[in-house]
C-alpha cells in the first residue's frame, strides 16, 4: 500500500509539471514564410489566433486571421511577361492539442476561409502594359501542423494544407504568445 501511495504521489507531481502551452484567452501572433505551389516563390504572411475556449484537457479552440502576400513573374517567349501580386485575407479556426509530452509540442488541425485580391500586369515585348485587378471569390482551406514551444512565449512550427485554391502547401511558422 505504501508503494502504491508513493507511486500515485510521484505521478501527480509529474503530471503537474506538464503544462498546456496554450490556454483559454492566450493570443498568438507571428510571421510565416510559405512555398506557393504554382510559381515556386515564397509567400510572406502574418498569423493571429486567439484561444477562445478550452475543450477539456485535450485541446483549445483558437480563432483568428491570416494575411499573405505573394508576387511572381511569368516570362514568355519574345520578352513578354506577366507580373502577379496576390494579397490573401482569411479567417482561421484551429483545434490546438495540448498536454502532449512535456507540453512543448502542440499539434493543430483546422480550416481557413478567405479570398484573394489579385493585381496582374501584362507587359508586351514592345513595352505596352495592360493591367487588371480581380478577386478570387471565397475559398476554403484545410490545414494541419504543429508548434514547438522553445520557451513559454516563442514557438516555431510547420503548417501544411490543401483546398480549392493554391494557397500554401507548406509554411514555416514563428509564433509569439502575447
Amino acid at each position: 500500500m505504501k508503494k502504491i501511495l508513493i507511486a500515485v504521489l510521484l505521478q501527480i507531481i509529474a503530471l503537474s509539471a506538464v503544462y498546456p502551452q496554450l490556454r483559454e484567452g492566450d493570443n498568438i501572433l507571428g510571421p510565416s514564410i510559405g512555398l506557393y505551389t504554382t510559381p515556386g516563390t515564397p509567400t510572406f504572411g502574418v498569423n493571429f489566433e486567439n484561444q477562445i475556449t478550452s475543450l477539456g484537457d485535450v485541446a483549445v479552440l483558437g480563432l483568428g486571421g491570416v494575411l499573405r502576400y505573394t508576387s511572381w513573374k511569368d516570362n514568355y517567349p519574345y520578352a513578354d511577361y506577366n507580373n502577379y501580386n496576390y494579397l490573401t485575407l482569411g479567417v482561421q479556426a484551429n483545434f490546438n492539442f495540448n498536454n502532449i509530452g512535456e507540453g512543448k509540442f502542440v499539434p493543430f488541425a483546422g480550416a481557413v476561409l478567405g479570398y484573394n485580391n489579385v493585381n496582374n500586369s501584362y507587359v508586351s515585348n514592345r513595352g505596352v502594359v495592360y493591367t487588371s485587378s480581380y478577386t478570387s471569390g471565397l475559398w476554403l482551406w484545410g490545414q494541419a501542423g504543429f508548434r514547438y514551444f522553445f520557451s513559454r512565449n516563442f514557438a516555431g512550427g510547420v503548417r501544411i494544407g490543401a483546398g480549392n485554391f493554391n494557397f500554401n502547401a507548406l509554411e514555416l511558422l514563428f509564433d509569439f504568445k502575447l
